[in-house]
């Protein structure tokens, strides 16, 4: 019994998360109610309240999702190739994840320039599942496996999926600063600086 009531509680859930996803991705917040979100799930709007505290934290927590699908599948395609050098496997995850921004770009829009919120939001994690994705895991053991031995590696790891997300959106919708290919060599060569800023001690050979 408690198992039906679970998967009933996950199934309305998924429900409002979806219509949500839906209203969110074709328009502004300011133009998507609470009332909407219910109305196209089909729950009444206290069941909305049971999970979710407003709009604003339903899209957070669907921010949260898009971000971390987006590096997630990243690090899957990683793992299929034998990319061993740490630097270019960083590389490859960041092109593979703005590959896919420029190919759905109402996924782009929908972010915003919110791209750490998914990794980085931990407030949000309870909000999905106990087994939440996480990348900064991933990069821990990457770098500490490729003899890097950061201070801090939240902060390395932050600064170049924020720098990423930011620079990007106006990068990849208006060409600005320049269109995307033209400036995917300037980002690049940022994030190897960032890898090798001076918090770091690399293990020597």
């Amino acid at each position: 019994m408690k198992s039906k009531v679970l998967e009933n509680k996950k199934k309305k859930k998924e429900s409002l998360l979806n219509s949500a996803f839906e209203l969110l991705t074709q328009k502004d917040i300011t133009e998507v109610s609470v009332s909407d979100i219910v109305n196209m799930s089909g729950l009444a709007k206290g069941t909305f309240y049971l999970y979710f505290k407003d709009k604003y934290n339903i899209r957070d927590v669907l921010i949260q999702q898009e971000s971390e699908h987006l590096f997630k599948n990243a690090l899957d395609e990683l793992n299929k190739n034998d990319i061993r050098n740490f630097d270019d496997a960083i590389i490859y995850v960041i092109n593979h994840v703005l590959i896919n921004l420029e190919n759905n770009q109402s996924i782009l829009r929908f972010i915003q320039r919110n791209l750490s919120i998914g990794v980085f939001q931990t407030t949000l994690k309870n909000a999905i599942t106990e087994d939440t994705f996480s990348i900064i895991d991933d990069f821990k053991k990457r770098s500490l496996e490729a003899g890097y031995h950061y201070d801090n590696p939240y902060t390395i790891l932050y600064m170049i999926i924020e720098l990423a997300g930011s620079t990007c959106y106006d990068a990849i919708l208006h060409d600005i600063p320049l269109p995307i290919e033209e400036y995917k060599p300037y980002l690049f060569n940022a994030i190897r600086a960032i890898l090798h800023s001076s918090d770091i001690t690399i293990k020597q050979s």
